[in-house]
């Protein structure tokens, strides 16, 4: 069966999370590299991934590797390409460039050079544009060009369910990972106080459910030619039968009332509506849900210096009070700006994880 190499494109930090998951995924050679997670799959993997997977963001296949020093060079390799097999009528391609210490330095040429390449490529003559895109990434380092296309599409944290978010609402790949991070497990009782947009609750039942974090994705993969309906069919039907019918014990709760609403609506379109327990509560009020039989896993993810007015360590050490004295044995993760703010929480870290999320450099610490 044919081995294809592939690219996980990762949040900052993830790394090693992903690459965890793409081994349970049956990924084979699996190796960490700067900017995401580096395996080889078949083609059944390739959909399984993309369908299962909760942590990364983007999944393309590496379909050349080459030295090019001459646009013509790098037209003429481009052109290669059995892009056939990956590119159908109606179909339009987009080329994205980044080109670093390299004689090719024009990113706007290097894209068109590709787009030529992939016209005049054999089998393409009569290759007729549509409105469906089909994106390839060109990356040039050190006069070395690598060529990608993308199987995911729309980015894979979107999972379309969260119609409603509020100010820099937390990244669902970042949720789930920190969940991964966590070991989560669904029979915990789980609580995540200041929920904002739901997504720590939403990605936890989705995990309770077994519920595959791609259903419903629009695939460019869907429309290579070389794509064989029967192999796509059986992979989704095994990620579907894999679903259960989950009472999972998660409580979110916000202070307003007005995000707590986009919080349900997003748990609504994701169809765990029944599976989380919304509350208006002031975080300053929170307690282990009744009828708790053990300690569980509290994920918190409070406004950071520039989400609310006022001193924002104030809040991070009301939050350590409050945890370290109503929450003793229980499995925690916060998410922290800096390190004032964790000094400010009061609580010794187990461990740290320094994820970027919305164009900084935060910390999630398990306490």
């Amino acid at each position: 069966m044919e081995k294809l190499s592939c690219f996980a494109v990762v949040v900052p930090g993830l790394e090693g999370l992903v690459a965890d998951e793409l081994n349970e995924l049956s990924a084979h050679d699996v190796v960490q590299e700067p900017g995401g997670v580096g395996f080889h799959a078949s083609m059944d993997t390739l959909f399984r991934i993309n369908l299962r997977s909760r942590c990364a963001t983007r999944i393309v296949v590496r379909l050349a590797t080459f030295k090019a020093l001459t646009f013509p060079e790098l037209y003429n390799k481009a052109r290669k390409i059995a892009w056939q097999k990956y590119i159908g009528n109606g179909v339009a391609v987009e080329v994205k460039a980044s080109c670093h210490r390299s004689k090719l330095l024009h990113s706007g040429r290097a894209q068109q050079a590709v787009l030529d390449g992939v016209a005049a490529s054999d089998g393409m003559g009569s290759h007729r544009a549509g409105d469906a895109i089909q994106q390839i990434m060109l990356r040039i380092d050190d006069d070395i060009c690598t060529i990608s296309i993308d199987a995911s599409g729309e980015r894979l944290d979107r999972r379309g369910y969260r119609k409603h978010a509020g100010f820099a609402p937390l990244r669902e790949t970042i949720a789930a990972a920190l969940l991964r991070w966590m070991e989560y497990k669904p029979e915990q009782p789980l609580l995540s106080p200041m929920c904002g947009s739901g997504t720590f609750a939403v990605e936890a039942a989705l995990i309770a459910g077994k519920r595959a974090a791609g259903s419903g994705h629009d695939f460019p993969f869907l429309r290579w030619p070389s794509l064989k309906q029967k192999r796509w069919q059986r992979v989704l039907e095994k990620t579907e039968a894999m679903r259960i019918e989950a009472t999972p014990t998660i409580h979110a709760s916000d202070i307003d009332a007005g995000v707590l609403a986009q919080a349900g609506k997003n748990a609504r379109q994701a169809g765990v509506e029944k599976m989380i327990d919304f509350k208006l509560l002031d975080v300053r009020k929170l307690a282990a849900p009744e009828g708790a039989t053990g300690p569980g896993l509290l994920v918190c993810n409070p406004p950071y210096g520039d989400r609310v007015k006022g001193d924002v360590r104030a809040l991070y050490r009301s939050l350590g009070q409050l945890f370290a004295e109503s929450f003793a044995g229980w499995s925690m993760v916060v998410i922290v700006p800096d390190q004032g703010c964790e000094h400010a929480l009061g609580m010794p870290a187990k461990r740290r994880l320094k994820i970027k999320h919305g164009g900084k450099w935060v910390y999630a610490l398990e306490l």
